[in-house]
């Protein structure tokens, strides 16, 4: 009888055993309610991402050393203050930690939109776009860093391309398209796009010289490229016919018959216009641009650009009545999608961070064990490695 207690009690410590082992095996979760289900992974590289933006931020401050690589006198960066584009200042470790918190809420937030509105997304095209990001972004680089730190390959595709793509962008279809729930009109978009968007022509013509110099000595060989500006009389020539030909377009000549006559003029074999359709920040710094915003629908003019006589191109500019691109945009349906989204695109981000809010997304107890420190030693054994 004692023989068959201690079988017994033997039987009963390993069965308590392998149901212990069979707990911390099992599959844990970031989130997991109402239908979804986010793998402890996809919090891990939300984690990952913060870290890497916070280390941009980190280098952009004043204590960053870039001879040596140490914030303030110091190899980690998570003990400095970091200040973010909105202006949120942090101490760096925080900071990942309430972005990975944020990373997550959104993410829930994408997969609850994309339930409620009955969304589906291609399976072939996942399949497809798998295929090209393990072999080209995961297989290269990320798994040596990802996988000691617990993100499998499924977990990462799921954060990066199923979530916040393929499903961000079926949700907001299903969202603003005909027959969702704030579906935008065809008269709506149009309007948008004619008040928001701007079609625009120019070429352009160097208004310098270059050419290629190598210097080579028994140590090295290195090349340059030196500028020299065009004489005063070529540069004459070039903006008499360059504001000759903006005159010609803004009196009813076609911007094709004018672009015709500069080739001909200047021996131009190939069509040198660019063209484009989009929408001119406010905020823009490019100066072609800046100068296209202040233009009128229909005009054209001549302007020089170029930080000093060395670096000078003159452009003739046109620009297109927007009218004239419409049908192109709002009948085209992908041009649509673009000017769909350019229009609610931000609308949509709002919709997400009130109904995470809503939910009251709060990460589980697991992702409490990990910490944006462990980045730290994983990228520096693995430039070890490598």
């Amino acid at each position: 009888m004692k023989n068959f207690t201690k079988i017994l009690c033997v039987v009963l410590a390993l069965v308590m055993a392998l149901s212990v082992a069979s707990c911390s095996l099992s599959k844990q979760y970031a989130y997991q309610k109402d239908g979804v289900e986010l793998p402890i992974g996809v919090y891990v590289y939300y984690m990952y991402s913060a870290y890497n933006e916070a280390q941009t931020l980190a280098q952009k401050s004043d204590l960053y050393d870039a001879a040596t690589g140490k914030y303030d006198g110091k190899k980690s960066f998570l003990k400095i203050e970091i200040t973010d584009e909105d202006g949120n200042t942090a101490v760096a470790e925080d900071w990942i930690t309430d972005k990975t918190k944020e990373k997550l809420q959104n993410a829930v937030a994408i997969e609850t939109k994309f339930n409620e509105l009955g969304c589906t997304v291609d399976q072939a095209e996942l399949d497809q776009a798998k295929t090209y990001i393990q072999q080209a972004y995961w297989d290269q680089s990320l798994k040596a860093v990802l996988e000691p730190c617990g993100v499998s390959f499924d977990s990462f595709f799921m954060a990066e391309y199923t979530i916040n793509i393929a499903e961000k962008n079926a949700a907001f279809e299903a969202e603003y398209s005909e027959g969702g729930p704030s579906a935008v009109s065809t008269p709506d978009l149009t309007d948008y796009f004619t008040k928001n968007y701007t079609s625009y022509k120019y070429f352009s013509a160097n208004l310098y010289t270059s050419a290629d110099n190598e210097q080579t000595d028994a140590m090295t060989s290195t090349a340059s490229a030196s500028s020299t500006p065009l004489s005063e009389e070529e540069i004459a020539k070039y903006t008499s016919s360059f504001e000759g030909y903006a005159s010609d377009v803004s009196n009813g000549t076609s911007y094709d018959d004018v672009v015709k006559k500069y080739m001909e003029d200047y021996k131009v074999t190939e069509d040198p216009t660019t063209a484009n359709v989009e929408v001119i920040d406010e905020n823009t710094t490019d100066e072609l641009l800046k100068t296209i915003k202040d233009m009128k629908d229909g005009q054209a003019m001549t302007v020089q650009i170029g930080e000093d006589e060395n670096t000078k191109q003159i452009y003739m500019i046109y620009r297109e009545p927007i009218e004239k691109q419409t049908d192109a945009y709002i009948n085209d349906s992908e041009n649509s999608k673009k000017v769909l989204q350019s229009m609610k695109g931000e609308d949509f981000d709002a919709l997400l961070k009130k109904l995470a809010e809503d939910l009251n997304v709060q990460p589980s107890s697991a992702c409490n064990s990990y910490k944006p420190s462990m980045f730290e030693t994983k990228i520096k054994t693995n430039n070890k490695r490598s």
